[in-house]
């Protein structure tokens, strides 16, 4: 039993230390989109805030 928790710890340790450079972030950065980014990580257009239009 204990020897399965040691195979365990180890598997994670391995696993993270492979995929520990896959990149989670947003698909554009605050360097690239000159008028920033809206809440999905998309540019912004030249005077877009956003925010969807209200729909009522």
């Amino acid at each position: 039993m204990k020897s399965s928790y040691l195979v365990a710890f180890l598997m994670v340790l391995f696993l993270t230390g492979c995929f520990s450079d896959v990149d989670m972030s947003a698909t554009g950065t605050g360097e690239d989109c000159q008028f920033g980014l809206d809440g999905n990580g998309n540019c912004l257009k030249e005077g877009d805030d956003g925010i969807p239009p209200s729909t009522y």
